[in-house]
């Protein structure tokens, strides 16, 4: 089954509030967002937030400061949580990472990536998220 998404720029407020509890610091993450089966980077601070178990999600993550990549440092610790790397894009400053997994019954892919110039600066990090049921 191949599933496509877009990275989306930005994304709705509507539903999030500030909790840190939730996901890294800034917006909460939905209720019914995977926080155990996909893991975002937990140095960062989450922007934006949109979406639902039905859409799947997108959330736009302010990374940490200048030093090291932070798309590289989510890449990780996806693969790290057991994701696998299907596909790497650079295209016009955008770069896109697509990795999948399977948990239990359930299986998720994720889209991460980073585009140039990005209003929340170079490690600003956006991730479509997916859930795929059999």
């Amino acid at each position: 089954m191949l599933i496509v998404s877009f990275l989306i720029v930005g994304g709705s407020m509507a539903g999030c509030s500030s909790d840190g509890e939730d996901g890294p610091g800034g917006m909460s993450l939905p209720q019914d967002f995977p926080r155990s089966q996909v893991p975002l980077l937990t140095d960062g601070t989450v922007l934006t937030v949109s979406g639902d178990e039905n859409d799947g999600w997108s959330i736009t993550l302010q990374g940490p400061g200048a030093e090291g990549n932070a798309l590289d440092a989510a890449v990780t610790k996806l693969t790290d949580a057991g994701f696998t790397e299907s596909q790497r894009t650079t295209d016009a400053g955008r770069r896109v990472v697509l990795l999948s997994k399977t948990s239990g019954s359930d299986s998720f892919w994720v889209q991460v990536g980073t585009i140039a110039g990005a209003a929340g600066g170079p490690n600003a990090l956006f991730y479509q998220v997916t859930k795929v049921e059999p």
